[in-house]
This record gives C-alpha cells, sequence and structure tokens, in this order.
C-alpha cells in the first residue's frame, strides 16, 4: 500500500487552504452596486453616507464618503447580488447649533452604476455693501449675487458673498410705482462697494396663473446667463410669499436682456383646511400657467416605520417621508422613493456608517409626516427617472427637471 509522503499531504492542505480564502476575497464577493460621487455631492468637511439594503430591509454593505470617488459595494462572500436592492444616501449641512440631515432611500434598484452629481460651489469672497439714496419701498429688497440672496425689509451692511470674481449684484426694489431693479456690474471680492439705488429701471412682470384659486403660495425664480442650468450659482431674480389672501396667479419680475433662461419654483397651497401642497417647477421660460399633477391619493396608513397607499394616476414616483426634530441634534428628513404602483413603503435598517457619524441617531424617533407623489413631466415611469437623475454618463437631479409634485400630511388624532 502506497502512502502520500507526509510533506505532500500538508502541500495539498495548503493549496486547498489558500483557493478557500481566494474564494472569500472581495473578488469573489457579488458586486451589488458601483456609485461615482461627483461635484462635491457630499459636504466635504461632515461627509456623508451610501448604504446598500435588500428589500426588507437589511444592510448588505455601506460606506462613509468624504470626497468625490467612485465606490464600489460588494455583497457577502459565496452569495448572489439580489435581483431588487435598496440604495440610500445621507447627506447632512451644518444647520443652527446641529445639523439638517437629508436621507433618501430608492427602492426595487437593480444592481447597476450610479452617478450622484453634486452642485457645490466655493465662496471666493465677499464684499461689503453701502446703500444710498433708498427709494421709499412698499415691500422686502431682493439682493442678489450669483449662488447668493437674501430678502431683507432693511437695507443694512451685511456682507454679500460671492462665488466669483467679479461678479454683478441685482437688486430688485418693491416701489409704489411697480418692482424696479438696479444692476450692477464689475463687483470685486474683498472691497466696500457703495450701491446708488437712485433712479431703479422698471423690470419685467410675467403672470402665472393658478388652476384653481389658492390661499397660499411660493414662488422663486432664478436666473441663468448662459442657460446653464447646471449651474451652480445662478443669480435669485423674485422671490415672492403670498400675503394669505386668495390668489388666481402671480407676478414674477426680472430685469431685462440680463438672462437666458429661469428656473421656477412654485409651491400652492389651495386651502389651509386641506392637508396637502402642490408643487411645481420648471427650467426655460417663465411658464404661463402653474401645472398640476394628475394624481390622486386614495388612502394611506402609517405605522412606525412602515407605510400602506393607494396611489392612482399620472405619476413616476410615490414617496413616504419620516422626520425628527431637535435643535441640538439634528433636524433629520428621511424620504422613501418607491414606483407609482407601489402600496407599501418602509424605512430600511439603519447601517453602521451612519450610526457612526451620528451616534444619536435612532430609526424609531421618527414621526411620519407625509405621503408623496411625483411626476417628471418629460419621464414615463419609476425607471426612467432613476436614469433620468443617475445616469453615469449624463447625471442630472430632481431641481433641473420639469416636476410637478403632490404632498399628502399627515395629521396625527
Amino acid at each position: 500500500m502506497n502512502k502520500f509522503p507526509v510533506f505532500l499531504i500538508l502541500s495539498l492542505l495548503i493549496i486547498s487552504y489558500s483557493c478557500k480564502k481566494k474564494s472569500e476575497s472581495p473578488g469573489a464577493r457579488p458586486l451589488l452596486m458601483s456609485i461615482n460621487v461627483a461635484g462635491k455631492y457630499f459636504n466635504q468637511n461632515i461627509g456623508g453616507v451610501i448604504f446598500i439594503s435588500d428589500i426588507p430591509g437589511r444592510v448588505l454593505a455601506d460606506t462613509f464618503c468624504l470626497a468625490d470617488g467612485k465606490y464600489k459595494f460588494f455583497g457577502t462572500a459565496g452569495t448572489s447580488a439580489p435581483t431588487s436592492l435598496q440604495v440610500t444616501t445621507v447627506r447632512s449641512e451644518p444647520y443652527l447649533h446641529s445639523f439638517k440631515i437629508l436621507i433618501q432611500t430608492y427602492t426595487y434598484i437593480s444592481p447597476s452604476e450610479w452617478t450622484l452629481q453634486g452642485y457645490r460651489a466655493d465662496t471666493v469672497g465677499r464684499i461689503n455693501p453701502v446703500y444710498k439714496n433708498i427709494p421709499a419701498h412698499n415691500d422686502a429688497f431682493l439682493v442678489s449675487s450669483s449662488g447668493y440672496s437674501n430678502l431683507t425689509l432693511h437695507l443694512g451692511s451685511i456682507p454679500i458673498p460671492l462665488y466669483k470674481t467679479p461678479d454683478d449684484i441685482y437688486i430688485g426694489i418693491p416701489t409704489s410705482a411697480g418692482m424696479k431693479y438696479k444692476w450692477f456690474s464689475g463687483v470685486h471680492a474683498f472691497a466696500t462697494d457703495t450701491f446708488d439705488l437712485s433712479n431703479p429701471l422698471p423690470a419685467i412682470k410675467k403672470n402665472i396663473v393658478f388652476p384653481a384659486p389658492v390661499e397660499y403660495f411660493e414662488c422663486r425664480v432664478q436666473g441663468f446667463p448662459d442657460e446653464n442650468f447646471n449651474s451652480p450659482i445662478p443669480y435669485m431674480v423674485d422671490e415672492i410669499l403670498s400675503n394669505g389672501t386668495s390668489a388666481n396667479s402671480v407676478d414674477a419680475y426680472y430685469p431685462p436682456l440680463k438672462f437666458q433662461g429661469f428656473h421656477t419654483d412654485i409651491m400652492a397651497l389651495e386651502s389651509y383646511s386641506l392637508n396637502q401642497s402642490w408643487f411645481y417647477q420648471v427650467d426655460g421660460q417663465i411658464p404661463d400657467a402653474f401645472r398640476k399633477i394628475a394624481a390622486g391619493l386614495s388612502s394611506f396608513t402609517p405605522s412606525g416605520a412602515s407605510l400602506r397607499l393607494h396611489v392612482s394616476g399620472d405619476l413616476d414616483a410615490a414617496t413616504g417621508t419620516w422626520q425628527f426634530q431637535n435643535p441640538y441634534q439634528g433636524d433629520v428628513e428621511w424620504t422613501v422613493f418607491g414606483p407609482d404602483s407601489v402600496n407599501f413603503l418602509q424605512l430600511p435598517q439603519v447601517a453602521q456608517s451612519l450610526n457612526n457619524m451620528f451616534p444619536w441617531f435612532n430609526r424609531d424617533s421618527l414621526s411620519f409626516i407625509n405621503v408623496g407623489m411625483l411626476d417628471l413631466v418629460n419621464c414615463h415611469g419609476y425607471n426612467q427617472m432613476l436614469q433620468l437623475l443617475y445616469d453615469p454618463s449624463n447625471p442630472s437631479n430632481f431641481e433641473r427637471q420639469e416636476t410637478s409634485s403632490l404632498r399628502v400630511y399627515y395629521s396625527r388624532k
């Protein structure tokens, strides 16, 4: 009877063990998602989190992100990637004495590649304004540079941040003779500039009609000098807050011959007695009318971290949003997105990276606040919406899509 030499047996065991270890290496684990982070999508001083979950909500992979780059998310060795995943992003910004934290979860995602495209600009300095010959006015002034605006009843010496230098400064002046403006060119950072507001010029008026009378509205119009709607530094050319009286339309004002296109963002509340708000935003020319989403909500029942709902009509996605507010910890808003046909949404489990970032965070402390219905006008369906937003070669974002939406708020009894 032949016997293997001891050294040969040991060699076979070593080879066998080596192959087993190799099969458990990262290269043998299933690739769940590949996500490119660009344009300072996350605050570069605070960072953010991305985590991948299965549909029941179990966390499969997560990471903390401080810088732009490409992040790959792998599952457990010896498993296969699920055919359907959830992708969650966590962004935060300083807010008062704590943080404003925005969490978004997208459900029913196939393993794929995404790009999270940010549009964040850095200031290059500021100017110290001195105003003279301030006209009589009957509402708030609007002071705007590229990427900055301030709506104020009293012009003072508050510094104006600049995101480029030199820059131009727009001042909207509400007078008894209508909205007027002054435009100041070639303003340099780190200077004290005097703005003479005598002899303001008339602004152009654009009337935007509501489909039904509204009891409250907010309207903001940003201007783009070169139609680059992805620019992070547009001018705020008008910001109108309703005085609470019923209105059939809103008048927006802007300076002539300064802009090639605009971004218009409107919120409308038809009745204070209803628990719903309508939203419409569009790039290009300022619209003639508010476009109302053709969707409705039959019923919804929140229960802790889950939501049952029935929506119908022309929409691309349904959402559920939960909230937590604490002035010394954070202001959290967590929204879960699902297809237009979805009837159940729930918050996934919390990833360790999120708990490491905010140790006080507890999913159970969140309270449900609203159901949303979302329609991207130039899109057909949930999958195409995701393609528009996160296409790795040409990503967009919600702010640069023509979007009509409705939020129905939850009243606790």
